[in-house]
C-alpha cells in the first residue's frame, strides 16, 4: 500500500503490485495488493481482465475457527471493485452469479448471493 502511495509514478510499481496480487503466498498481501491497485490504478483498462480472472481463479483456502471467519476472501475484493468501478458491465453480474453458485468458500457464496440480490434491487428502481 506504501508502494502505491509513494511510488505510484515508478513504472515498476504497478508490476510488482500485480505480482503480489496473483503470487504472494499470503493472502492478506495478495489482498492488500488488489486494493492498493484498485486505488491507484482505477482508471487502468488493463485491470479489468485482472479483476475478472482474480474473482474465479485467485488461491483462498478458510482457517477454521475464529481466526477463520475474520479471514476476508481475496476474490471477494476483486469482486467488490467489478461492482463498485463496473457495476453495469455484464461480466460483473455473470461473475457474481458464478460465484453465488460455484466458489468453495460458502462465506463468499452468500455474500454474493448478497450482492446479487441489491444489483437486481438497484436495477429494478430505475
Amino acid at each position: 500500500q506504501e508502494l502505491a502511495k509513494g511510488w505510484r509514478n515508478d513504472p515498476g510499481t504497478l508490476t510488482l503490485l500485480k505480482d503480489r496480487a496473483q503470487n504472494d503466498d499470503h493472502w492478506a498481501v495478495r489482498r492488500s495488493a488488489v486494493q492498493a491497485l484498485a486505488q491507484g490504478w482505477k482508471n487502468d483498462p488493463t485491470l479489468f481482465n485482472l479483476w475478472c480472472d482474480f474473482s474465479i481463479n485467485h488461491p483462498f483456502k478458510r482457517s477454521g475457527g475464529f481466526l477463520g471467519s475474520m479471514q476476508t476472501n481475496p476474490r471477494q475484493t476483486t469482486l467488490r471493485i467489478l461492482i463498485q468501478q463496473y457495476p453495469s458491465n455484464p461480466k460483473t453480474h455473470e461473475l457474481l452469479a458464478d460465484r453465488a453458485e460455484n466458489d468453495n468458500d460458502e462465506k463468499l457464496r452468500q455474500w454474493a448471493k448478497r450482492q446479487l440480490e441489491q444489483l437486481e434491487r438497484k436495477k429494478e428502481s430505475l
